[in-house]
């Protein structure tokens, strides 16, 4: 941890009455100072040491050295330091002004003052703490309402209350050495209405907003939105196959492994309300472990040397090019020319290929071929008219 930096200090030499220099900065678990030598004939410099201002219990001959690195400070304690200078006959000059500071001192927290909820409905707050040599911080809280939960690395608190009452909540920020002092509030969760009868509602959007769904794997992850008049308080699934549990999140929630059984997997969703209002959707999930048959075309797009039906030429040969894409891959771009000759593109996503002409109309057919054997077709019609030289 670095200290705050130690201000600039005059030394005065008793003997010959010539001014130093002294500065200092900080690393972790010690205080680095210096100073500028004396232009008189200095034997050395002493370097006195204490924990309170004007009290020295430490007095340290460092010889001619104008700095040194005091490497026991204890994090969080003050030190305060003096430098003398003496001649070859030991006589020591008086002390320089003296300069106090830390090896690392104790991060702060602000006291966000008391807060109020409602069962039911999400809650936040931000902790803001700061350090003084601007390290990164972390964050602890103890008594926070249940259902509130904190991220220790941001300080961020969130959730929805899910207990009425006063709670007593003590919170402290920490630079990994040192921790703030604790700043003590309360936070009060009121009841929710109890006149609230409109049920949520609640929809699974993933793997698919339809009610069915085909995988080959041995689970899957839901998602979805759900919404309350006043706030959902907990979405949870269970799958009539086997296994149960609850959702992460209320307005926006996921379930991010829910196994699966051969077969059909009918899956129910639930949200509940503060009042007890609960509302479903539901997924049947079918688990095979045959994939199903690739029935999906490619796609074809013919961009060079036109997008359009036809081209002309005077060349003897020509680049075609374009883009293909499939649901699960392109295997091979081919084509033939009506006028003779048929081969293999360079590439499948973007592909290309230079065709020989004949004089007069070359049909050009450009074929993508997936794994399955799906194909999609594109035509493009060239009319060579090259003038031959006499």
């Amino acid at each position: 941890m670095n200290a705050q930096n130690l201000r600039t200090l005059e030394v005065c030499f008793l003997a010959i009455g010539l001014g130093l220099l002294l500065s200092g900065s900080a690393s972790a678990g010690s205080i680095s100072l210096a100073w500028d030598p004396n232009t008189d004939q200095v034997a050395g410099y002493k370097v006195h040491v204490g924990t309170t201002s004007g009290s020295y219990t430490q007095h340290l001959d460092v010889g001619l050295s104008t700095a040194y690195t005091y490497a026991s400070a204890t994090d969080g304690q003050q030190y305060c330091f003096a430098v003398s200078a003496y001649n070859a006959s030991a006589v020591e000059g008086a002390k320089s002004n003296e300069v106090c500071g830390f090896s690392n001192a104790a991060p702060t927290l602000l006291n966000p003052g008391n807060r109020s909820s409602t069962v039911g409905q999400s809650a936040t707050l931000q902790l803001v703490g700061s350090d003084p040599e601007g390290q990164p911080l972390t964050y602890s809280a103890s008594g926070l309402p249940a259902g509130l939960s904190l991220m220790a690395s941001t300080g961020f608190i969130s959730g929805t209350p899910t207990t009425a009452g006063s709670f007593s909540v003590s919170a402290r920020s920490s630079d990994g050495l040192l921790q703030s002092a604790a700043q003590a509030f309360t936070w009060t969760v009121a009841t929710a209405p109890t006149s609230d009868a409109t049920p949520p509602t609640i929809t699974i959007t993933g793997p698919t907003s339809a009610t069915t769904y085909s995988t080959t794997t041995s689970s899957t992850t839901l998602s979805g939105t759900a919404a309350d008049n006043v706030g959902v308080t907990q979405v949870t699934w269970v799958n009539d196959r086997g296994g149960n549990g609850v959702a992460s999140g209320t307005t926006n929630w996921s379930v991010s492994s829910i196994p699966l059984a051969s077969g059909t997997n009918n899956i129910t969703v639930q949200a509940r309300d503060a009042a007890g209002n609960l509302a479903n959707d539901a997924l049947a999930v079918t688990m095979s472990t045959t994939p199903p048959a690739d029935t999906t075309l490619p796609t074809l797009t013919i961009t060079g040397p036109t997008s359009s039906a036809t081209y002309s030429t005077h060349s003897a040969s020509v680049t075609v090019s374009g883009t293909s894409s499939d649901n699960v891959g392109v295997t091979q771009v081919a084509w033939t020319n009506s006028a003779g000759g048929s081969g293999v593109a360079t590439g499948t996503t973007n592909w290309s290929v230079t065709i020989p002409m004949t004089t007069g109309t070359n049909s050009i057919t450009i074929t993508a071929r997936d794994a399955a054997g799906n194909m999609a077709v594109a035509t493009l019609t060239i009319t060579e008219t090259r003038k031959h030289l006499p």
